[in-house]
């Protein structure tokens, strides 16, 4: 049986589309975006829901379409919506109001039945022997109308996904394991990503780079040129190339020759902008020098002995409970349910968020699985409760 695909344009028709689909106890759900690639912003490009018969393709950049009328299907708790990998999607529907229930993410569940880390394209031809078209992942989706190809792509990714829900679902040896599963899918509908700035400017990383003088001016530099992407719907690497922020901000004195460089977006190079860009150096300078920032110190402030003590002292204790609690735990675990699952519950990562207290709430499953464990291998669980505390759990 030949499935059928059907592009949505109108508001009318995505009326017909939801109710239909809210009589469904499940759907596949997968979404194209564009993060400041091809335009500024995060932006929703198209959404694909399918049934088992008939794959919908929702254009949210319709003038003729309503997106929000999708909303309550994605939000109704009784219609289960099979997705892969959907974090990043998540993301993208909490910034604009749509906050999806009852998500079962299969890869959550590939890592749980141990299989290795792969991507959608390899497991549906590693589980399904399926070869699925080929990307258009990193193709323009703002651009109207779609391509055929990336209309079959956009299909595509959505097609396997009831199927490969079945095999999982016959592979889950135990009730144990469809518990752990459905705990960790159920922990999607309490995350909330709506208040995160999609659009981050500063990345405290880059410090790393610049003196206390030169980050202060790279940062109005990123400032100004967000501004600007913004006014021209553009990813700011588009406006300025960033190797030449950099460059600006390190060299103030050096002959920019503004009008005549490939590296800038082409509206820009006009003598306005260039005497623009020489006035904001010129202030930025002049303020740095007055907040008395150093041109030789570095912008990551170093630590002083007694911090750097502190710090080495938490290492150790990190590493001594990685070594004397969590490593036997976690090969204990390997032996059991396999080397995947044992990486995915309990990475190098996972355990030091967990030690440090930088995990979040630890889900019930995974501190019952690790206290029989423990039990099993006679270990002290003090350490676990104290990291229980932590990590905001009250489990008694």
């Amino acid at each position: 049986m030949t499935n059928t695909v059907e592009l949505i344009e109108k508001s009318e028709d995505l009326e017909t589309c939801t109710k239909k689909l809210q009589r469904y106890e499940q759907i596949a759900i997968d979404l194209e975006f564009d993060k400041n690639f091809h335009r500024y912003g995060f932006n929703l490009c198209l959404v694909q829901i399918f049934d088992g018969d008939t794959c919908y393709l929702i254009d949210p950049l319709s003038p003729d379409l309503d997106i929000k009328i999708l909303f309550p299907l994605l939000e109704n708790h009784s219609v289960q919506k099979v997705c892969f990998s959907f974090d990043e999607d998540l993301r993208l529907l909490h910034s604009i109001g749509c906050f999806p229930k009852n998500m079962y993410d299969l890869d959550i569940v590939s890592r749980m039945l141990n299989y290795p880390a792969m991507s959608l394209t390899n497991l549906v031809e590693d589980v399904l022997d399926v070869e699925t078209v080929s990307s258009s992942q990193k193709s323009n989706w703002f651009k109207r109308p779609l391509t055929e190809k990336q209309l079959a792509y956009a299909a595509d990714d959505v097609f396997h996904l009831l199927k490969l829900k079945r095999l999982f679902d016959e592979k889950i040896s135990t009730e144990k394991i469809a518990v752990w599963i459905e705990e960790e899918n159920a922990a999607l509908n309490k995350l909330n990503y709506s208040d995160i700035n999609h659009n981050e400017i500063v990345k405290e990383r880059d410090k790393n780079h610049f003196t206390e003088y030169e980050w202060y001016i790279y940062k109005k530099l990123l400032y100004w040129r967000d501004k600007l992407a913004e006014k021209y719907n553009k990813p700011p690497f588009q406006i300025v190339d960033n190797n030449l922020i950099k460059t600006l901000a390190k060299n103030q004195a050096e002959r920019i020759h503004w009008l005549s460089r490939r590296d800038i977006y082409k509206k820009l190079k006009t003598k306005e902008v260039s005497d623009e860009i020489i006035h904001l150096l010129s202030d930025a300078q002049t303020e740095a020098e007055n907040n008395g920032l150093s041109q030789k110190k570095p912008a990551k402030r170093q630590l002083d002995s007694e911090e750097y003590k502190l710090m080495m002292a938490e290492k150790l204790r990190v590493n001594s409970l990685k070594s004397s609690f969590f490593k036997p735990v976690k090969e204990q675990i390997e032996k059991i349910y396999g080397t995947e699952f044992a990486n995915y519950i309990l990475s190098n990562r996972i355990i030091s968020d967990i030690i440090t207290g930088s995990n979040g709430e630890m889900k019930s499953y995974k501190i019952d699985l690790i206290e029989e464990i423990a039990d099993e291998l006679n270990l002290d669980t003090k350490p676990l409760k104290e990291c229980i505390q932590l990590n905001g759990n009250r489990k008694q």
